[in-house]
């Protein structure tokens, strides 16, 4: 399947309309969202990912009223009953290339919201069960069909059928229909849902990253202590110690923690978040870096510019690693590249190399790299993802 294949369907679907009217409000159906739709992995290729070690897999069973689950790598599927389960892996995308070109029909929003493709392989009856996802999410139908069903957003009771398995009560559906191959859902966040099967399906969900205001404290934290920043430290006010001094009041006690100084802790956060540049770059890496680290290759001997021309002849491939994430942003008046946290300042023919090793689902061969190695920045960034071991030499594929 070539990247043009996924292609959504712009007579049934108008992304400008859908921003408008529905991203992150309300649900929508979609007939038809692709044309054509042809499944880019077969549910026995989705079987030996969830067998691979280091990929995220679960198996959710519903047999004889009981909820089972169990998480991969799997050794086999023996022992499954014929129905009534569910095969889900995370991040299909960075394993899978034609999984990988399934999401760039998604770039009406930036490549940085998108989390992962999620991709499940259900039997007759099969699927998790009523819940709630805290992020907003596209399901596209391949082959099967499944019955959606999408209800308002409303509080519900939390029900857990297993320690592993969060679920909801029952809800009136809003939105109630079968759906066939090529046809697309999206839910918002915090709206309940449930998928049932009724023929053996496969479905791929397109899930979008939405830091919480607990994670983006997280990362400012961890960027705080590795830059050595933010260091100002808590002092008292003197007016303050008087006061509880000469108060004989029985919130003036020694142990009394009064509301005067809880302000000026929180002034202390407001004065540290003040920083647009460091906000700025806590941003950029957080969004650059993948919630599932990439396994980094690094070269025996680190890659100079003067080394380029020699690796590039004689290592006729150029591969990345899997889960690589890649942005780019402008710090004042300087475009840069920001892969996995790491910072790299362009210029237009660094910037132009950006895009080819962004574009990469898999591999390219090496040669094409020298059209975009004219200036020093280039070079740099290419060497700077080769030693990170983010990009890797190869003399063969697999090598």
């Amino acid at each position: 399947m070539s990247d043009s294949g996924y292609v959504l369907n712009h007579y049934a679907f108008d992304p400008v309309v859908f921003l408008r009217d529905h991203w992150q409000q309300r649900p929508l159906l979609i007939r038809q969202a692709m044309i054509d739709f042809q499944d880019p992995l077969q549910p026995e290729e989705l079987a030996g990912l969830a067998m691979e070690s280091g990929v995220d897999s679960r198996l959710v069973v519903h047999h004889d009223q009981r909820w089972d689950v169990a998480h991969g790598p799997f050794e086999h599927f023996d022992a499954l009953p014929e129905d009534g389960w569910s095969l889900l892996v995370q991040a299909v995308n960075e394993h899978v290339p034609d999984a990988q070109a399934l999401l760039r029909a998604f770039r009406f929003l930036p490549d940085w919201r998108i989390d992962d493709l999620m991709v499940s392989y259900s039997t007759a009856h099969g699927g998790v069960g009523p819940h709630v996802d805290q992020y907003d999410v596209f399901i596209i139908q391949g082959q099967g069909q499944r019955r959606w069903q999408i209800g308002e957003k409303q509080d519900l009771a939390t029900r857990l059928p297993h320690p592993d398995l969060k679920q909801t009560e029952p809800f009136t559906p809003i939105i109630d229909e079968i759906l066939e191959p090529g046809d697309m859902i999206y839910i918002p966040a915090g709206f309940p849902h449930a998928g049932d099967t009724l023929a053996p399906a496969m479905n791929y969900s397109i899930g979008f990253r939405a830091p919480s205001q607990a994670e983006l404290l997280s990362a400012s934290a961890d960027y705080a202590l590795e830059h050595d920043t933010w260091q100002t430290r808590f002092r008292d006010q003197v007016s303050q110690l008087l006061d509880a001094e000469r108060s004989q009041l029985t919130d003036a006690e020694p142990w009394y923690l009064p509301e005067a100084v809880v302000n000026d802790f929180q002034q202390m956060l407001q004065q540290a978040l003040t920083d647009k540049t460091q906000i700025h770059r806590i941003v950029a890496e957080l969004l650059s870096k993948n919630p599932r680290p990439p396994l980094p290759e690094w070269p025996e001997s680190p890659v100079t510019e003067s080394r380029l021309p020699y690796l590039i002849s004689q290592q006729p491939l150029l591969f990345k690693a899997v889960g690589v994430r890649m942005l780019t942003t402008h710090l004042e008046g300087q475009l840069y590249a920001v892969v996995q946290g790491h910072w790299y300042s362009l210029d237009e023919d660094a910037e132009a190399l950006f895009v080819v090793l962004n574009e990469m689902t898999d591999c390219i061969e090496s040669m094409h790299l020298n059209e975009y190695l004219q200036s020093s920045r280039a070079r740099q960034l290419l060497c700077g993802l080769l030693n990170e071991g983010l990009f890797i030499f190869s003399a063969e594929a697999g090598d």
